[in-house]
């Protein structure tokens, strides 16, 4: 199952929650492929992997966007288990080369191999709406959404929906399956604070209810979560005994249980 975490809004904790569930899911047994979307390439350095020492040709993306390439996308194998498709700046040229070629489907061109390869791939969204987005979310199955559990991001959820519902035309033109919405994952969660505990009551309520989402439990707010990054390592191999591990393990077992025979019965519908 190839499953893009998505929300066009920056510092919802995407990359964090990508991370940290995608090594979840490798401790569990689960083979598990990241992939960073973003030309900053965060992804990749939270796993110790510099992705902005390595050259154009070691992108996962530059084999999708490539006009002269049949190849297979380049992944490597992190220190800490999963398999990373890493991005950097060189996806700016790549993303204007696909751009001008006009196809939607490149990325959707490679996810048969993906699916066999991989029990389940994680894509990480680039924060905003741009052809690799389009690309995500055209070959992606199902689609995870991070809401922070602000005012701010519980209010531009709307662009998220309208995203939504043009991915899903864009799938029915091509006689695709509808994307899967696996739930809704609020985030940077401080049971503390009213407003918080007022904003996850909306994204229950509000925005889930109405559209027929699944809530899945909070990733609360710590800041080893933070930490791990600049230490370049899985919440999990960094800090242990950070109460977050508990949330990502709760949203893992939300959406596919504990053993790999459960997650295919779940991916196979």
């Amino acid at each position: 199952m190839i499953v893009a975490v998505f929300n066009q809004a920056g510092g919802v904790g995407k990359t964090s929650l990508t991370r940290d569930l995608g090594f979840e899911l490798h401790e569990r047994g689960f083979k598990v492929l990241l992939v960073d979307g973003d030309a900053q390439g965060t992804l990749g350095a939270f796993f110790g992997e510099a992705p902005h020492e390595r050259t154009a040709s070691e992108m996962f993306w530059h084999e999708v966007c490539s006009a002269e390439s049949n190849g297979p996308p380049v992944v490597h194998r992190s220190k800490f288990g999963p398999d990373l498709g890493l991005a950097n700046r060189n996806l700016n040229a790549d993303e204007i080369s696909l751009t001008q070629q006009q196809d939607p489907a490149r990325f959707l061109g490679v996810t048969e191999d993906l699916r066999r390869a991989y029990d389940v791939v994680l894509v990480d969204c680039p924060p905003k709406i741009s052809e690799i987005t389009v690309q995500i979310l055209f070959g992606a199955d199902a689609m995870l959404i991070p809401v922070q559990t602000e005012a701010k991001s519980v209010l531009s959820f709307s662009e998220v929906q309208i995203e939504v519902g043009k991915t899903q035309r864009r799938r029915r033109n091509m006689r695709l399956e509808p994307i899967r919405i696996l739930g809704v994952v609020p985030t940077l969660y401080n049971q503390r604070l009213v407003l918080h505990r007022h904003h996850l009551q909306e994204i229950e309520t509000k925005l889930c209810t109405a559209l027929g989402y699944p809530t899945l439990p909070p990733i609360r707010d710590y800041i080893a979560v933070s930490e791990a990054g600049t230490h370049a390592k899985p919440l999990k191999s960094y800090a242990p005994k950070c109460p977050v591990i508990q949330d990502v393990a709760a949203v893992a077992d939300a959406l596919w249980g504990t053993t790999r025979s459960r997650f295919q019965e779940v991916a196979n519908g």
